[in-house]
């Protein structure tokens, strides 16, 4: 594949992941103040580590954190562009510790009875892939910003 095609793929593939966090965000409210019949129990939308008051602005943030990456990679440059090798070797490490705890927590609630995954944390679980995976695709920037000005790769 051309490397502008599998790029402008990677840079999509950042805003549908945050698209789709945001998503989660936006169901999670509206099942809290609506609860609609369609969606699930609001708390199949929590794992309850953290307290809904608490989580929710902490969402926001993460919502915010990822647009302005996306926003810096669809640029091509900006200060959320990952330029140095070594940290886009520590996120992918991490992004990828990240899911694998994730399918690890999948495996135990589904192993605890009752074994309904879908009522005991499957969209947090979910949820947590979805970021992993933007932390991935981050880890994937590019050696060279489109940027000519900026600086090519610093080991």
């Amino acid at each position: 594949m051309i490397p502008a095609i599998k790029e402008r793929h990677r840079r999509v593939a950042l805003w549908l992941c945050l698209g789709i966090f945001l998503a989660r965000v936006i169901g999670q409210i509206e099942v809290l103040l609506l609860a609609p019949s369609w969606l699930p129990p609001f708390s199949a939308w929590e794992s309850g580590l953290v307290p809904y008051p608490v989580l929710l602005p902490l969402q926001c943030l993460v919502v915010a954190w990822m647009a302005a990456i996306a926003s810096d990679h669809s640029r091509g440059s900006g200060p959320m562009w990952v330029e140095r090798l070594r940290v886009r070797k520590r996120l992918n490490a991490f992004a990828l510790l990240y899911a694998s705890v994730m399918l690890v927590r999948l495996i135990v609630t589904a192993a605890i009875p009752p074994h309904s995954v879908i009522d005991r944390g499957l969209i947090p679980i979910l949820a947590h892939w979805d970021l992993a995976g933007f932390i991935a695709l981050v880890a994937r920037t590019p050696t060279e910003s489109t940027d000519s000005t900026r600086a090519v790769d610093h080991p």
